[in-house]
């Protein structure tokens, strides 16, 4: 029963992001999104600072998580946090790996739904279009120099463990994920300044890659 009700209210937060941004029905391919998104996907080393703030119905203030996204050409992705406790997600071709402080590393929860929304998260973050449009019908706007971009999952069991995913900024720099599950609960990472061509010297590529 309560992850029917996840899904209905996932589904209702779906209605209402294509309500507020128009479909984009072929991404990769319409003009007048095919120049940002080649931009946002990274092709070159890239690291940027970010904060995640973690919204629950129980809590008054988020939880606040800090850390660094580094994204190194054949090697993938990470997201090291630094507070409050300290650990590196990597996502590369081998899949998803979890390391700890202490270098300990172990592979994040088999469930198929908590898989399932963290690839998604690690797709938007490397702006994986092709892959995302699998699994989202993809939603947006721009103003200006500003867009807004929303990932809707196409499958129920999914809507109920990732929700709906925001992704708002300015020109070709993404500022802000927003990702929504119930009007109570949601995720909010706010991202740096991007720093692109960064050199990795084989430490950190050790310590924040495999």
């Amino acid at each position: 029963m309560k992850s029917l009700r996840w899904i209905f209210i996932a589904a209702l937060l779906g209605v209402a992001v294509r309500a507020e941004l128009p479909l984009i029905p072929d991404a990769a391919h319409d003009p007048a999104w095919r120049e940002l998104f080649a931009q946002l996907a990274p092709t070159r080393s890239r690291q940027s600072g970010f904060e995640e703030r973690r919204y629950f119905p129980f809590r008054k203030d988020p939880v606040v998580l800090t850390g660094e996204i580094r994204f190194a050409p054949g090697h993938g992705l990470s997201l090291s946090y630094r507070t409050p406790d300290a650990r590196v997600l990597i996502a590369d071709d081998k899949g998803l790996l979890m390391r700890d402080d202490q270098g300990r590393e172990r592979a994040p929860p088999s469930d198929d739904r908590a898989q399932g929304a963290t690839t998604a998260l690690v797709n938007v973050l490397h702006f994986n279009l092709p892959e995302l449009e699998k699994s989202f019908s993809v939603h947006g706007r721009r103003e200006g120099a500003g867009w807004a971009v929303a990932f809707v999952p196409r499958d129920a069991q999914l809507a109920a463990s990732f929700g709906t995913l925001t992704l708002t900024g300015e020109e070709s720099r993404p500022r802000k994920i927003e990702i929504v599950r119930s009007p109570t609960q949601r995720i909010e990472i706010l991202l740096g300044e991007p720093k692109d061509g960064v050199i990795f010297t084989g430490e950190v590529l050790r310590r924040f890659f495999r």
